[in-house]
């Protein structure tokens, strides 16, 4: 491949992590083979490896210089290295938005209902007189989609996850 070529392809791949949007990968891959007349089942091949390459430097927070060495490490001559790493610093700061927003989607928390309860026998002497709390929370996943998750905790852990709520609430609030 000549400068221009690596250029590009370097530069749709790291679109397609960039928007998570199998459409551009797959219409890119036709449209690059046909233009530059390769072989697509080798364009995959080497934009698979590309991929991998890419999510492994976004992961570990790669800087530019280090993905340069890490081309150089590859074999790879100067200039393949410089380019890939002037790409890889061009999509950055979107990259690292885009992979942010994917991690971080969370399932809403629609419902709660909450019970205390003390058991009033056990086969276990010790568990008699015990005071616990039943949390049911019913949260809403994609497409609609809602899960009961329950649980019981005993006070030590109530109040536990009542402190790490509160730590939460106050590092939203923080960055709100």
């Amino acid at each position: 491949l000549d400068e221009s070529q690596l250029a590009e392809l370097v530069d749709l791949c790291l679109r397609f992590l960039s928007a998570a949007d199998a459409s551009i990968l797959i219409e890119g891959a036709q449209e690059y083979a046909e233009r530059h007349g390769i072989n697509t089942a080798a364009l995959k091949t080497t934009m698979r490896a590309l991929l991998l390459f890419f999510k492994g430097a976004a992961r570990k927070h790669l800087t530019q210089a280090l993905v340069k060495d890490d081309i150089l490490r590859f074999g790879l001559e100067e200039d393949v290295g410089s380019l890939v790493a002037q790409q890889w610093h061009k999509h950055l700061l979107v990259l690292s938005r885009s992979i942010a927003d994917q991690s971080l989607a969370v399932n809403e928390l629609e419902e709660m209902d909450w019970r205390f309860g003390v058991t009033s026998a056990s086969s276990e002497l010790n568990q008699v007189g015990r005071t616990f709390l039943e949390l049911r929370l019913q949260v809403g996943g994609a497409a609609g989609q809602r899960h009961t998750k329950s649980m019981e905790l005993t006070l030590p852990q109530f109040y536990s996850l009542l402190q790490e709520m509160e730590k939460a609430k106050a590092s939203m609030d923080f960055l709100t």
